[in-house]
């Protein structure tokens, strides 16, 4: 064997292809080691279902906070009425810019969708200004030289006057109906002190919507609107109740024979003085707008008006009156009214006074009396009313006829055109001054719109009237017991006093101590 001879001895192994590994060989092999095998698959799936037992163990007892979870995410409720609250807090602060959009007044003029002015009635605007002194003079200057509404810095802040008119109204809000009315016949029903004898005095039921307004009318000339004064619930009350009752054509109620048109008239202020003060609000000016138009066509062509909604000839000088206020409280309000109207009225009123003593008569025909006749009467109080005692036609015609002066061409009252009448109608009223006398002088309505008239007259006229006034009314206040449910009203006595009844008397003769403030001078205090 040479040098480089191989040894194959030593690679006797190493030869696969001599040593490769059969299938059987494998096989066998494994099955040698199956049992290992099995153990460590078993070993495995112990240990598998111990960590898979742990993960249950430990989910099951985490369990909980996914209930809690969902039962924290239940507040849905809670948000909602969260989103409730949210949804006013922002109507009241949409309602400030929307107050100020006082630049757009003429719009309002105009009958179309396109309306401005507080939305949600919560504006008082009028009574933040001191400029104003309208036709009717509704706002914050009103009262002349008195100051504002409610006596504010003027003379008769505290006075006896204001307390009185301050308990009037305390009454008239404890007697408001939940519906948010007054109730001629059933206002007793509203009674606070139970421990009390009821109070007394009811009206007749068809009268409830006139007495809504009038009781109305003195919240607002004391400075309570829908917004603001310590009775802003109760007036927004009665105004929904006034929106709510009227029907598509702007009648307010039902039609109730003669006390139809006196009901609309008296609502109709009412809802327009609410709008004056809502700074004109959308939601207002629709149905004061529609109440007008009842008024507008209940006109006889070129004439005035008497009870019925259709026109057929006949007027009286007592509904016109009302229906000349109705729309002269419109007109301040920016509702456009037609002229013509007051020149029917004021034509009205001239045919019916008598050029002699200045007295204005009721009607013609058959129970009207013609020029100079006296005023009117329950036919079962002609007798214990006499007529005689009571001026109370001149006083509606002469008031009428001073808010229809033209401002503009009359700047005192002897430049009047029809001065002479004027000043003899205001002389005859003089000359019956209230006195509260079982003697059959009580005459609230007359005592209204004489009250109203003398102070506009001015002169030693309303100085001798307010005297006679303050002491017909303050001491014949109800005032025995503050804790009873007379308190603060007046007995309805005189010739309309069944009909009107308790609401009635104690509303009227709140409105007539607020004279002081609730109208401005059309000419300016004499």
């Amino acid at each position: 064997m040479t040098e480089f001879q191989t040894d194959y001895t030593d690679y006797e192994y190493h030869r696969p292809w001599e040593h490769e590994t059969s299938f059987n060989d494998v096989l066998a092999e494994q099955l040698r080691r199956a049992p290992y095998i099995i153990a460590s698959i078993f070993v495995h799936f112990l240990i598998g279902l111990i960590v898979a037992g742990i993960m249950v163990l430990t989910a099951s007892n985490e369990a909980p906070p996914p209930q809690f979870v969902a039962a924290a995410a239940e507040p849905p409720p809670v948000v909602e009425e969260e989103e409730e609250i949210e949804e006013e807090v922002i109507e009241e602060i949409i309602e400030e810019p929307v107050i100020q959009e006082t630049d757009l007044e003429e719009v309002v003029e105009q009958e179309t969708l396109e309306e401005t002015g507080d939305p949600d009635m919560n504006a008082d605007a009028a009574f933040d200004s001191d400029a104003w002194n309208n036709d009717v003079g509704l706002g914050g200057g009103a009262g002349g030289k008195y100051g504002g509404r409610g006596g504010r810095g003027g003379k008769k802040g505290g006075s006896a006057q204001e307390k009185a008119v301050l308990d009037a109204l305390k009454w008239l809000k404890d007697h408001q109906s939940p519906g948010g009315f007054w109730d001629a016949d059933q206002f007793m029903y509203n009674d606070v002190y139970d421990d009390k004898p009821p109070s007394t005095g009811e009206g007749n039921p068809v009268n409830d919507v006139g007495l809504t307004g009038l009781a109305l009318l003195a919240f607002l000339g004391n400075n309570h609107t829908m917004s603001q004064g310590k009775y802003k619930a109760v007036v927004k009350d009665g105004i929904t109740w006034l929106q709510d009752v009227q029907q598509d054509s702007g009648l307010f109620g039902d039609e109730a024979g003669n006390s139809t048109l006196y009901n609309q008239s008296i609502a109709t202020m009412a809802i327009g003085e609410a709008y004056y003060f809502s700074n004109r609000s959308p939601r207002l000016k629709r149905p004061t707008t529609k109440a007008v138009n009842v008024i507008v066509k209940a006109r006889n062509p070129y004439g005035a008006w008497r009870y019925d909604l259709e026109p057929n000839g006949d007027s009286d000088s007592s509904i016109t009156g009302w229906m000349v206020f109705a729309l002269k409280t419109a007109e301040d309000a920016k509702i456009n009214i037609d002229k013509a109207a007051y020149d029917g009225a004021e034509t009205w009123f001239d045919s019916m006074q008598d050029k002699n003593t200045g007295r204005v008569g009721y009607a013609w025909g058959e129970g009207g009396g013609g020029p100079g006749s006296l005023p009117s009467r329950p036919p079962q109080y002609i007798d214990k009313f006499p007529a005689e005692k009571s001026e109370s036609l001149t006083a509606v015609a002469l008031l009428s006829l001073i808010f229809m002066t033209d401002q503009d061409k009359v700047k005192k009252w002897s430049d009047h055109p029809n001065y002479e009448m004027l000043k003899k109608a205001a002389d005859l009223i003089a000359s019956k001054p209230p006195l509260w006398d079982e003697d059959g002088s009580i005459d609230m309505y007359y005592w209204y719109y004489g009250t109203f008239a003398m102070n506009q007259w001015g002169g030693k006229h309303w100085k001798d009237w307010k005297k006679a006034i303050e002491a017909a009314l303050i001491p014949n206040q109800r005032r025995e017991d503050k804790e009873d449910n007379f308190f603060g009203s007046w007995d309805p006595a005189g010739p309309w006093g069944e009909e009107g009844g308790r609401v009635y008397s104690t509303a009227i003769c709140a409105l007539m101590l607020e004279v002081y403030y609730r109208y401005a001078q059309v000419l300016g205090a004499r």
